[in-house]
């Protein structure tokens, strides 16, 4: 997975989802424009997308949700696998950790690379007042 460049910046943007440059080659090689993603998503599943947030989602500046990815794939007729690893996932822990790089990831923490010291939880003995 090659990561995109700022080319203003000069340094590597990182992308809120790891779908939309796999949906935006596969529309584009099925010739279809934003809009008639949008036309299929409100008419087969009742779903509004409007064609400049699937444009966000192409560009990876929006998140994503499970349901409209497993949408997405259904519309294109595609694995989820195709939607977010294009032609070749990762085969290891490393290329992994690699194309992980790439994402921002809001809700989860990443581990820290060095290990933290455990913490000693500190319980608190009733006093005589509290006591049953």
């Amino acid at each position: 997975m090659r990561p995109e460049y700022d080319l203003l910046a000069g340094k590597q943007s990182i992308s809120k989802n790891m779908c939309g440059r796999h949906l935006k080659r596969i529309r584009l090689e099925r010739h279809l424009t934003l809009t008639d993603i949008q036309a299929m998503l409100k008419l087969n599943y009742g779903i509004l997308l409007h064609r400049t947030n699937l444009g966000r989602i192409e560009r990876g500046i929006r998140t994503v949700s499970d349901v409209e990815l497993a949408v997405f794939a259904r519309i294109l007729d595609v694995s989820l696998s195709d939607l977010l690893w294009g032609e070749a996932a990762p085969s290891g822990k490393q290329e992994m950790a690699h194309a992980l790089q790439t994402v921002e990831i809001r809700y989860a923490q990443r581990r820290p690379s060095s290990p933290r010291p455990k913490r000693v939880s500190k319980r608190r003995m009733p006093t005589s007042s509290e006591a049953p």
